[in-house]
């Protein structure tokens, strides 16, 4: 009987991963908010078509959402070191 309550309590442990859980992951507004911000920077600053800014921002996204956990992390990690934006900037345009 302690075998199976012993088993069993660890199932329990190492497959509830606190860690994994308490992680914020981005969220559909702020996915939402970091297209809409790269839609006016591409019209209007670097003067690109409509299609061509769709093209450009949904590939910015995409890399954001591998390469930063959330948006939070992704804020910090580029205001501590601008240069990261050229991953991005030079990967999809």
């Amino acid at each position: 009987m302690r075998k199976i309550i012993l088993i069993t309590f660890c199932f329990l442990f190492f497959s509830c991963n606190t860690n994994q859980k308490n992680s914020i992951k981005w969220t559909d507004t702020e996915k939402d908010e970091i297209f809409k911000e790269c839609i006016r920077f591409a019209i209007e600053i670097d003067k690109m078509g409509s299609e061509t800014a769709n093209k450009y921002c949904y590939c910015t996204l995409d890399i954001l959402l591998e390469k930063y956990e959330n948006k939070q992390i992704a804020e910090e990690q580029i205001a501590e070191d601008p240069s990261q934006r050229l991953v991005w900037y030079e990967g999809c345009k």
